[in-house]
């Protein structure tokens, strides 16, 4: 319970701190990064060498992630740009794309997960997996919740 009251209280830090700076900034995605870098320490209990290992590991995965995703948004900004224009061709290419980023970060996971089994053990690598998708789910939670807020505010 007191994990889950601080993740809560540090991921509406960050939401909050974000909006100020424009939503998904760099620094934004680098104040994420750190806090669940942070947390996963603590819930892996890592001795330092390894922590370093992982840490640069994690890093690099994450950044490739985040470049996937970006890219994703791009191409489904240049999707909807199309379609409200009437925009008859074009689409096969940009369907495509995604098709294949999503092969890449298919290809990114595969390898990621590859290169942990050399550092940690399986019990620790589920716990990654679940910390992910553990934070995704509370984050998602907490912006829905600001962005509520906020509209209740205006009205």
């Amino acid at each position: 319970m007191r994990k889950t009251i601080l993740v809560f209280g540090m991921i509406a830090f960050l939401v909050m701190s974000s909006f100020s700076q424009g939503f998904m900034g760099q620094r934004w995605r680098e104040r994420i990064l750190e806090f669940k870098n942070f947390h996963l320490l603590v819930i892996l209990n890592l001795h330092e060498q390894t922590y370093v290992k992982f840490l640069s590991r994690y890093t690099k995965f994450s950044n490739d992630i985040d470049a996937i995703e970006v890219e994703r948004e791009r191409i489904v900004n240049e999707i909807e740009t199309k379609l409200r224009k009437g925009d008859k061709d074009g689409y096969d290419r940009a369907i495509q794309g995604l098709i294949d980023l999503g092969k890449k970060e298919y290809e990114l996971r595969l390898n990621f997960y590859k290169e942990l089994k050399e550092i940690l053990t399986d019990q620790q690598i589920a716990q990654v997996i679940v910390f992910e998708r553990n934070f995704r789910r509370e984050f998602m939670e907490t912006v829905r919740e600001m962005q509520k807020e906020r509209m209740r505010r205006r009205f």
